[in-house]
């Protein structure tokens, strides 16, 4: 009996030590992560083959980019389609059969 008493009058005091001491640092992965412009679920995946103009052939399938599409790389920043490369990993979202966004990756 005397023992559970210890156990309980220390972990009080501990709880009330952690009460005045200051926060903990964040984790610095959530420093890191990135914050992508949209969501990406519900997107398609590939490997670019070609890039010609509002035309780009991902797989071996053509596609038409829409006027306003919307194409970020990998950490989220805006990505000029003349920068796009074959070879490089996509990820892409349909509407009305156009490309609208992406997410490229560029090879390293």
């Amino acid at each position: 009996m005397a023992m559970n008493r210890t156990v309980i009058v220390v972990a009080f005091g501990v709880l009330m030590l952690m009460q005045g001491a200051p926060p903990l640092p964040t984790s610095s992965l959530a420093q890191t992560e990135i914050a992508m412009p949209f969501s990406t679920a519900g997107f398609q995946s590939g490997v670019i083959d070609e890039m010609q103009g509002s035309m780009i052939r991902i797989d071996g399938r053509s596609y038409v980019l829409k006027s306003a599409v919307l194409v970020v790389n990998h950490e989220g920043e805006p990505l000029e389609l003349e920068r796009i490369i074959p070879t490089s990993l996509v990820k892409f979202h349909l509407k009305e059969g156009h490309i609208d966004k992406m997410v490229v990756k560029l090879p390293q």
